[in-house]
């Protein structure tokens, strides 16, 4: 059984990364908040820009970041408790095969475009084994049934996975989550976010999990269910003028043992 234990407003320490330039994202408006029992209104980015998800017409399943936080769902492997008709499975080799109303692509090589595509901000990740830490400090995820066009960089036959990072803001925020259980099994995530300057502001997330082995072979030194990951993300918003708006974001993760480091392009 897994306790679970969420605190919130603790300080997380910076991190040093290098920037990559990416371009302006389109940001949904706040929703305003609505008097009890009156639904409030859904704002996607599925065509690229902020529209009702009621005048989208696609077939889409979407949740907010703190949606994802109380389902436990911080990875693209997760979704299929959120969204109905999406199957994840495992290929001979670790690589991950999504599925989307049975649509699909099985394939054990690394280096194989999916049937259905994850983005990160609108950006197409273009293999299936890069998605991992895809879900990290994210403003809300959204997933496209049926086939997708090249509207993001990337078509795809069964469908699409937008997440949505969570923006800088211009006031100091911070939080963090934390899950423990058997085995050792530690699950930390945290942001820290605020202004620089009058013009910059920047956000930094990191995620840590860490679990001991679990199983012990009796007849020679061998061991398994060891985890170590790490991933960390710093986005910066500038705008020097009203007329300019910029955005540079960088990611990285590490993934151990055997340890192999990966930096998820943004650009």
């Amino acid at each position: 059984m897994t306790n679970s234990i969420r605190t919130s407003r603790t300080p997380v320490a910076c991190i040093s990364a290098f920037f990559v330039s990416a371009a302006a994202l389109a940001q949904a408006p706040p929703t305003k908040e609505s008097p009890e029992g009156e639904l409030q209104e859904i704002v996607v980015t599925a065509q690229k820009r902020a529209e009702n998800i009621n005048d989208v017409p696609l077939s889409i399943a979407t949740a907010s970041g703190d949606e994802l936080r109380e389902r436990g769902i911080y990875d693209p492997t997760q979704l299929e408790v959120l969204a109905p008709g999406f199957s994840y499975q495992k290929s001979s080799y670790g690589v991950p095969v999504f599925s989307l109303r049975g649509v699909g692509f099985y394939d054990t090589t690394q280096g194989v475009t999916p049937a259905v595509a994850v983005y990160v901000d609108q950006i197409p990740l273009p293999y299936s084994a890069m998605t991992r830490g895809a879900g990290l400090d994210v403003e809300r995820v959204e997933v496209l049934k049926g086939p997708q066009g090249t509207l993001f960089g990337q078509n795809s036959t069964g469908g699409a996975v937008n997440y949505i990072a969570a923006k800088p803001r211009d006031s100091l925020g911070y939080g963090t989550t934390v899950d423990y259980g058997r085995f050792n099994a530690l699950n930390f995530e945290g942001y820290l976010t605020g202004p620089l300057t009058s013009t910059l502001r920047a956000r930094v997330a990191v995620r840590v999990e860490h679990q001991d082995d679990r199983q012990f072979s009796y007849t020679r030194n061998a061991t398994l269910g060891r985890k170590e990951y790490r991933a960390a993300r710093l986005l910066l918003d500038w705008d020097p003028i009203s007329a300019l708006f910029h955005s540079l974001e960088r990611r990285l993760r590490y993934t151990g043992p055997p340890g192999s480091t990966a930096c998820l392009p943004v650009d």
